[in-house]
């Protein structure tokens, strides 16, 4: 039975095999998403395909499951999805608000790469923020191009903050220091956590 079990594996991963080589639904050198898995493909057998991870490991993955499981070919994208929230201070008024909103869309619609058209949105008001949510296809199909725009967008997106008087939100807990330790052991001292 262990025999029959171990032939059966080994026949359906040579069949995905054959598959894979009659389909082609990656190549060699291509970034695809399987199972979890993120990785270039190094090599592709009659048993299993060998996958590079950008932890630099190496992963076999059998054929059967190549095929089996939904299979994502990054390379083969058209265009790299960037989606994020701004979240400004509640002290930005709806003048800023509005030209921060529309500056920021000029911004990024006006860049070579990005397709149109991007969408900018005064989307939420919360208790810390002013939520602007922000998203937009980079045309390329070069991982390491698609960080150079987001990056280059993210600087231009501060500067626009700046430029019409907004601010950041800190929707973070701040903690100050006493001036004298003591202070804190005295009940009298009201707590400075915020």
């Amino acid at each position: 039975m262990a025999v029959a079990f171990a032939a059966k594996e080994s026949l359906e991963n040579l069949i995905a095999s054959f598959t894979i080589f009659l389909d082609r639904p990656f190549a060699v050198g291509e970034l695809v998403t399987v199972g979890g898995i993120t990785g270039t493909v190094e090599k592709v057998g009659f048993r299993s395909t060998r996958l590079r991870t950008a932890e630099k490991s190496y992963v076999t993955v059998p054929n059967k499951s190549m095929i089996d499981k939904p299979l994502d070919n990054l390379s083969l994208r058209t265009a790299r999805r960037v989606s994020f929230t701004l979240n400004l201070s509640q002290t930005t008024t709806s003048e800023q608000l509005r030209a921060i909103v529309e500056s920021a869309r000029a911004v990024i619609e006006a860049h070579p790469l990005v397709e149109d058209p991007a969408e900018v949105k005064f989307a939420a008001l919360t208790p810390t923020a002013r939520e602007v949510t922000v998203q937009y296809f980079v045309h390329t199909d070069s991982y390491v191009e698609y960080l150079d725009v987001k990056e280059a967008l993210n600087y231009s997106l501060i500067e626009v903050v700046e430029q019409h008087g907004g601010q950041f939100a800190n929707t973070g807990t701040t903690i100050v220091q006493l001036a004298n330790p003591a202070d804190s052991l005295n009940p009298a001292t009201p707590s400075l956590r915020s």
